[in-house]
This record gives C-alpha cells, sequence and structure tokens, in this order.
C-alpha cells in the first residue's frame, strides 16, 4: 500500500489488517463490499484500494502521460473517499464509482493546473490512445496484419469523445448506461449515436 495512503491508516492497525486475506471478499457483492467500507471496515477499505488501483492508473494515462500526476490524483481520491465515506452514497459497481470520480478528478487538476512544467502535457491529455489486435473481441473475424493497421489508423483519427466511449465499450465492457454515467452525457442515447458513427468508420476500415 503507498505510504501516503498507509499513513491514512493507525500503524498498528494497517499491520494487522495487511496479514487479513482479501479472499474473505470473494463473493461479496461489489454493494456489501461498499456498506461495510462505509461502515468503518478498514479491511474493505484496503480491499477496494489494492482491487482498483492499477486500473484506476491505467485508465487515468488516458487523460495524461504523467505518471506521478495520475497517482497522485488517486491517492487523493482514496483519501478523500475514507475521509468522507459516512457521507458517500451507495454503489452497485465499485469500480464505475472510482471511474467517475478519478475522471473528474484528473481533468479538474488538467484544466485547473498553469505550471509550465505541466503545458505539453496539459495538451497531449485526454486522448485515449489505444490500439486493437487479433486477440480483441472487436475482431469477430480473421483480419490481415494490414487491415489491423488500417483499423488502429482509423481509431486514431477517431474524434476523442468517440474513442473515449469506444474504450469504454470495448476495453471496460461497460454498458451504454455506464459510459452515460462516467462522461456526463444526457442520455444514453448520444453515447448509442457516438458508438454507431465511430464503429461505422472502424468497419470500413477492414472492407
Amino acid at each position: 500500500m503507498n505510504k501516503k495512503i498507509a499513513l491514512a491508516i493507525d500503524n498498528t492497525q494497517y499491520s494487522n489488517l495487511s496479514k487479513e486475506k482479501s479472499s474473505s471478499f470473494i463473493n461479496v457483492s461489489d454493494l456489501d463490499i461498499w456498506k461495510q467500507f462505509k461502515s468503518g471496515n478498514e479491511s474493505a477499505f484496503i480491499y477496494i484500494y489494492k482491487t482498483h488501483f492499477q486500473n484506476l492508473y491505467n485508465y487515468g494515462l488516458q487523460f495524461s502521460r504523467d505518471a506521478s500526476l495520475v497517482e497522485d490524483c488517486i491517492q487523493d481520491l482514496f483519501i478523500d473517499i475514507r475521509r468522507t465515506r459516512k457521507r458517500l452514497s451507495d454503489t452497485t459497481s465499485i469500480k464505475l464509482y472510482l471511474y467517475k470520480a478519478i475522471r473528474r478528478k484528473v481533468l479538474q487538476y488538467l484544466k485547473s493546473s498553469k505550471s509550465k512544467l505541466r503545458i505539453g502535457l496539459l495538451q497531449d491529455g485526454h486522448n485515449f490512445h489505444f490500439t486493437f489486435s487479433h486477440e480483441h473481441y472487436l475482431i469477430a473475424q480473421q483480419l490481415t496484419d494490414e487491415k489491423i493497421k488500417r483499423l488502429n489508423r482509423a481509431l486514431s483519427k477517431l474524434p476523442q469523445r468517440q474513442r473515449e466511449v469506444i474504450y469504454y465499450f470495448f476495453y471496460e465492457q461497460l454498458s451504454y448506461e455506464e459510459i452515460k454515467e462516467v462522461m456526463n452525457f444526457s442520455n444514453v442515447k448520444s453515447v448509442r449515436n457516438k458508438a454507431y458513427i465511430a464503429l461505422k468508420a472502424l468497419r470500413k476500415s477492414c472492407e
């Protein structure tokens, strides 16, 4: 566990909790784990942190290549939710809850930062640069290496919001309703429209 998070927990308590097996939360629903965390269960807090940190880190890098910035935002997020746990709303998807929160925190930081050291990173942020491979289940047919390259070129040319929708749908396996929540769309139809336009362009590149 990161030192910044560990400092937020009593040292003796943390030492004991670190020895507990995360298997105690296997087959426990996200809602129940979240409620245990909200009620003050530090084992639940540590489990949530360890389970979701790496995914949040990889996700945060889609918005900024500054690894230390992303890590700091994640640490701040966990400290915030631990401090305000009693006031947090319930959730049936911890992943979705944390994704919404870290997306908001990173984008707010990028928007407000005035540091000259961050200028290049701010301009390059929020890109969602990812690629498809032969193994990816978006590709239901056998594609040649050349078609894979064309597919990824087409992906890189999509508008940022369309790339973000495709990322959530295929890489994070979020539903249209969940994507609406994460990206703050007004309705599911808007998400479907962006996905349809993006997929149409990607499929055309494979013809």
